[in-house]
């Protein structure tokens, strides 16, 4: 059966406003930098690709009104134009798997072109065009994930974007697992090297918050376990699911509430799916207890 192709994706979810398409590749890119896009540009990132649609591969300028993005990104003009010269200004790199080829790694920008009407003209819109390097990859791509506009939306960290991107991919695959070394689950949250160094501030500031984030306004969960070499952690697995149908309708209404108490809401999710490990935790440990028979006189 012939793979379906990034494009054939974007074709079969156009009618549902909600959702981006996402290669593969992209989601899983690598900054030269060596860090990654601040949250804002990588917000701005997935709703270009999305306005760009079917079209996301053709060597042409793309149009969007100020409004349409303003109205769903609620930033400041600075933040806005700030965002879009980080696109136009950042370049990636991308392994590529190609039929018939030998694997390489292609880099280039993100927007090679960019035009910004005055905000204060009545239609004002910006013009854009992707990169030869971002337009290759999304056309050949047959790897590829649908991600939730709203969820992206709702982020407060770019380490739980990356990573909700990133698992997107596999949620719906049999491999529920995959363990990584800490420089690889690094460049998954596409940390620049001078930051995060420690064991402690990675948990603190990447891994938990962006796994909260997840279990809170995803349709799949996550968790993670530290794997220790001696008394240093030297390695990550990542653990995740597709939700139960209750607990994703509650993802969904999530992300219709309003963000005013989201944070408060989401401790008390993360109290909640801790209490319910326990209880798992005690049940089986009472299960495999060896019972002992009372003595009778």
């Amino acid at each position: 059966m012939e793979k379906k192709t990034v494009s054939d994706a974007i074709r079969m979810n156009l009618s549902d406003p909600d959702t981006i398409v996402a290669a593969g590749e992209l989601v899983n890119m690598r900054f030269m930098q060596g860090s990654s896009l601040s949250l804002r540009a990588a917000k701005l990132f997935c709703l270009l690709i999305q306005e760009a649609g079917i079209e996301v591969t053709e060597d042409k300028q793309h149009s969007v009104p100020y409004s349409i993005i303003n109205e769903t990104f609620h930033k400041s003009r600075d933040e806005l134009v700030s965002a879009i010269e980080e696109l136009h200004s950042t370049s990636i790199s991308v392994r590529v798997v190609e039929d018939g080829r030998k694997p390489y790694t292609k880099s280039g920008p993100i927007l090679c072109d960019v035009e910004r009407e005055d905000e204060d003209a009545i239609g004002a819109e910006i013009r854009f065009e992707f990169s030869p390097t971002l337009r290759r990859v999304i056309a050949n791509s047959t790897h590829w994930a649908a991600v939730s506009r709203k969820a992206v939306l709702a982020f407060e960290s770019k380490y739980s974007l990356r990573l909700y991107l990133f698992l997107s991919l596999r949620a719906g695959l049999r491999k529920t697992s995959e363990t990584f070394t800490i420089d690889d689950l690094r460049d998954v949250f596409g940390i620049a090297p001078d930051k995060l160094t420690r064991w402690a501030d990675l948990r603190r500031f990447a891994i938990e918050p962006a796994i909260a984030e997840i279990n809170h306004l995803a349709g799949f969960s996550s968790t993670y376990e530290p794997i220790k070499r001696g008394r240093r952690v030297n390695a990550v697995k990542l653990n995740w699911g597709i939700k139960a149908h209750d607990q994703r309708i509650e993802a969904l209404k999530e992300l219709e509430r309003s963000r005013t108490g989201r944070t408060a809401r989401r401790q008390e999710n993360t109290e909640t799916i801790a209490e319910q490990r326990r209880a798992i935790s005690e049940a089986l440990a009472s299960m495999t207890q060896p019972h002992l028979n009372p003595v009778s006189n």
